[in-house]
């Protein structure tokens, strides 16, 4: 068990918010009653339930499962690239939060602090780098010194056995698709797939400095069923032909089972490339943020915001809170723990605001003016609500 599900739940009710959960096609206002954790109650409290209860007025605003942030990077002190959890979690209405392969094999056990330690409120899960020496820098220090492409840092059988020891949170494995000696070919991809068996691998989309990487017509062809392409809407990724229409790879990669993530980053989300691909019917699978030390200040701010950005870009909004609810729990195969609102299941929900009026959106190169913005309220924790810090 995390430390963070040791968390003291409270009996709590929602009142009156809009309650959206797309998993079961609700879409109705009603109260939401939690006690020990769990949902209750889905409808009208009576006033007998709520005298016993924490009241939290959410008329006007949004209830929907708890938010699930695919790709982030939250292990401070391992390297200097990541985010204190809760600062990208709970502070801003996102109850669970995926590490995007900040660790390597070797330092996992770092990791896993941060994953139990009893002052971190958020639920942390993990996709975990193939390599034994990997951790994510400002500098890129795994790529510059030339470990992220040296075969010599693959062990599948210790990467194997971490894996299994950490299976109540590492969900995938998570590569740079470097190349050895073969442009074409990425060891690393290879054997993150032969060490995750059936769990899904999470890929970068684009370049690293310092390290060559397979061209992204071999890393499509490589993908299997249920793998995760991050980045997925960057610009000059190679899905997109001269013309503008996507490549005969990426249709054969995403007819074939690969999800498309947003992992917006501060470099890796492109407003033109999004309405490109979804205008030829190529909608993201999930919505994350990929939130580190560069990015969380601006452009991306928060999942709030980066979910703001997909609804502005035509995305209906029941769409952009299953790509960060529902979605994400199938895609981590957490579906029977996360991502729908029903009584009996553990509570874990965020609410939300949508602020109306002019929003200026951007994705670090080009603004966007919206007509509105989602705004994160707070959220239950494992039955405990925490304050957003943007509320």
């Amino acid at each position: 068990m995390m430390a963070s599900e040791r968390m003291v739940s409270e009996r709590t009710v929602l009142a009156g918010g809009r309650v959206l959960d797309p998993s079961r096609g609700f879409d109705a206002v009603a109260d939401v009653l939690v006690d020990d954790g769990r949902i209750v109650e889905i409808g009208t409290v009576d006033e007998a339930a709520r005298a016993t209860a924490r009241v939290v007025d959410c008329a006007g605003l949004l209830v929907t499962p708890g938010l699930i942030d695919m790709h982030v990077h939250v292990y401070p002190g391992l390297g200097d690239f990541c985010l204190h959890p809760d600062r990208v979690g709970v502070r801003q209405g996102v109850p669970t939060v995926v590490d995007g392969g900040t660790s390597g094999v070797a330092t996992f056990g770092l990791a896993r602090r941060w994953i139990d330690d009893p002052d971190v409120q958020t639920r942390i899960l993990a996709f975990m780098d193939p390599c034994q020496i990997y951790f994510a820098t400002k500098d890129f220090i795994c790529h510059r010194l030339e470990i992220a492409n040296d075969e010599r840092n693959l062990d599948e059988v210790s990467a194997a056995a971490m894996l299994a020891a950490n299976d109540d949170v590492v969900i995938g494995m998570k590569v740079r698709a470097c190349s050895t000696t073969d442009p074409e070919v990425s060891p690393f991809l290879d054997a993150a797939k032969r060490v995750a068996g059936d769990k899904p691998v999470m890929v970068h989309l684009g370049r690293f400095p310092h390290t060559p990487t397979i061209p992204t017509s071999a890393l499509l062809r490589a993908l299997r069923n249920g793998d995760v392409i991050t980045h997925a809407f960057r610009g000059a990724s190679g899905v997109l032909d001269n013309s503008g229409s996507v490549t005969a790879e990426f249709k054969d990669a995403v007819d074939r089972g690969v999800r498309l993530d947003i992992g917006h980053s501060g470099t890796d989300f492109r407003f033109a490339t999004a309405r490109r691909l979804f205008d030829q019917g190529y909608l993201p699978t999930t919505i994350s943020t990929d939130l580190n030390v560069f990015n969380v200040d601006e452009p991306v701010v928060s999942l709030a915001e980066t979910m703001s950005k997909v609804w502005a870009l035509g995305v209906p909004l029941d769409s952009v809170i299953a790509m960060t609810t529902v979605a994400p729990a199938a895609v981590i195969g957490r579906t029977d723990e996360l991502g729908t609102l029903a009584p009996g299941r553990a509570a874990e929900v965020s609410v939300l605001r949508v602020d109306e009026g002019e929003a200026s959106l951007s994705d670090g190169y080009e603004t966007m003016i919206a007509p509105r913005r989602l705004v994160p309220v707070g959220c239950l924790r494992a039955g405990r609500w925490v304050e957003a810090e943007a509320a």
